[in-house]
């Protein structure tokens, strides 16, 4: 949870600031995640802390009757009910509790053998440990963890073993530092590469630990590497919505590297919600007559929205006129309830089992840096959050009949004349590969198209050391089909860098820090990428 880092752990001010959050965001769950199931986890922290005598009752003698009715998959919804209506008899405080919601939990627990036959070992060995995963889940809440058993600052350091490639912050603004790697080679390839990550976690999933950094791979390839570091916003960025991420943000990091760099064409890498940010890039300079993109590369990136994957579900002209008002109140969406969403589509994997090994048995799991920085969400102002929803789930703006417009420029994807690569993951559920590949008849030039292996992060993070996937060349005349694709050993980040190598310009002595013309910073990984 941000903003609690600092609280004694001796004491119980946690729990106080943790419901205090919960209450300000409570207006947001009906769109985002079960109220119910949120108030009943709400109540039972409370109790432990407020009413220990009856915490020990649930815990003792109601919890284990609730997990061997969750074994038993044939329980049906009537039994359901009198379990319910013995829990309430004893706690009147959950009588008001949307039960259905519950049930749809419950359910979703059910439908995992696998989590099902822990649970079942869990209550004949008699491993329940309440007082330890309490004890976990304080210490989670407290690391500022927005997913369970994630961060783990005892194994995790920024810029020691995360973020840690050598660089420079060069620039920032309200929105973002711009960081500029330092070479590792004798020449590097005129050209620059600026990265454009998503807005909703920190950057450094692109510079993970040792081989997993992205960053450290480009840059040990001779490319001369830019990174946009966003903001966490608070408030005060609440009317910031996609103009200014692409005029403030994205543009004003291309002003600042072509200052540094003149005559320069820069390569872009835009990286999910990133990615629209690139495109959009890309399409205004166009329609402006600048030609000042080398190449442009999306990573698991929606375009066309008419088939936007489990996250469209969620959106509707009621669902967003729903939290219009809470949502503009607070002033920006909370990490937590992006975060939650985005886990409740693998809830087996990110929720169900990671709660009943941390928080029921009390054990912990091995620190990995990839699950670290997915519990480390960002938060989205209000108004970009209200234009996603509206122009792109609902409306379909960017590829629609309708032409977007955006400070005064038609934005056609159309009209992108570089050369484009567009990578989806096979087993993405957030941005699902096919959308990702319909993007591409938008296009003037055929993309090349690379579907790679693993989900919507994993999949990205493939270095060649590890050669633990296999990616696909799509064909140009078919981007949905796997079996006509031409089949490639080993990371796709080897044929991502062939397809920049023909933009990359010729070999150069490396530049300085800021060009040479603006002064030092910070080193990286910056402040920004630290705010709570």
């Amino acid at each position: 949870m941000q903003g609690l880092q600092g609280f004694d752990p001796s004491q119980h001010e946690w729990i106080q600031a943790w419901l205090s959050r919960l209450n300000a965001e409570s207006q947001l769950l009906n769109f985002f995640e079960p109220s119910g199931v949120n108030e009943f986890g709400r109540l039972l922290t409370s109790l432990s802390v407020e009413d220990p005598e009856r915490f020990r009752e649930f815990s003792g003698q109601l919890l284990p009757k609730l997990l061997r009715a969750l074994l038993d998959t044939e329980t049906n919804d009537s039994s359901w009910a009198r379990l319910f209506d013995e829990v309430t008899s004893s706690f009147p405080e959950v009588d008001g509790f949307d039960r259905s919601q519950i049930l749809w939990l419950i359910r979703q627990v059910q439908a995992t053998d696998d989590l099902i036959a822990k649970l079942r070992n869990t209550i004949e060995s008699g491993q329940i440990n309440v007082e330890q995963g309490l004890e976990n889940w304080r210490q989670d809440i407290l690391a500022g963890a927005m997913l369970p058993d994630t961060i783990r600052p005892d194994a995790f350091s920024l810029g020691q073993n995360l973020a840690a490639t050598p660089g420079d912050v060069v620039f920032e603004n309200q929105l973002f530092q711009l960081i500029q790697y330092r070479p590792t080679t004798a020449t590097v390839h005129e050209n620059p590469i600026l990265l454009i990550p998503a807005f909703v976690n920190r950057f450094y999933i692109l510079d993970l630990s040792g081989e997993y950094s992205m960053v450290r791979w480009l840059v040990d390839q001779g490319h001369t590497v830019f990174l946009i570091s966003w903001v966490n916003p608070t408030e005060m960025l609440a009317p910031y919505e996609m103009t200014h991420y692409v005029l403030d943000g994205a543009l004003a990091a291309l002003d600042q590297i072509e200052r540094m760099l003149p005559r320069v064409k820069t390569q872009v890498m835009g990286y999910c919600a990133g990615g629209v940010i690139a495109a959009i890039l890309a399409a205004w300079l166009r329609a402006r007559g600048e030609d000042r993109i080398a190449s442009l590369s999306l990573f698991t990136t929606l375009l066309d929205y008419q088939d936007p994957g489990p996250l469209g579900h969620f959106v509707s002209e009621d669902s967003i006129e729903s939290i219009k008002k809470p949502l503009t109140d607070m002033g920006y969406l909370p990490a937590e309830l992006m975060l939650r969403t985005f886990a409740s589509l693998r809830p087996h994997d990110l929720l169900f089992g990671r709660v009943l090994n941390s928080y029921v048995l009390g054990q912990r799991g091995k620190p990995f840096p990839l699950l670290h920085w997915l519990g480390d969400g960002t938060r989205t102002p209000a108004s970009l959050v209200l234009w996603i929803l509206e122009e792109l789930y609902l409306n379909n703006r960017l590829v629609g009949d309708s032409p977007m417009e955006l400070a005064g420029q038609s934005i056609d994807i159309a009209s992108i004349t570089c050369p484009v690569f567009l990578f989806g993951a096979e087993s993405d559920d957030i941005s699902p590969w096919q959308s990702v590949m319909m993007a591409a008849k938008y296009f003037r030039q055929s993309p090349m198209c690379v579907l790679g292996e693993g989900g919507h992060n994993a999949g990205v993070i493939t270095p060649p050391t590890k050669n633990r996937h296999h990616h696909y060349i799509l064909s140009s005349n078919d981007h949905f089909n796997k079996q006509s694709a031409e089949k490639c050993e080993g990371s796709w980040w080897v044929t991502w860098n062939a397809f920049l190598l023909p933009c990359a310009g010729e070999d150069v002595a490396p530049p300085r820090p800021g060009g040479g013309l603006r002064p030092v910073i910070e080193e990286a990984p910056g402040r920004y990428v630290k705010q709570p």
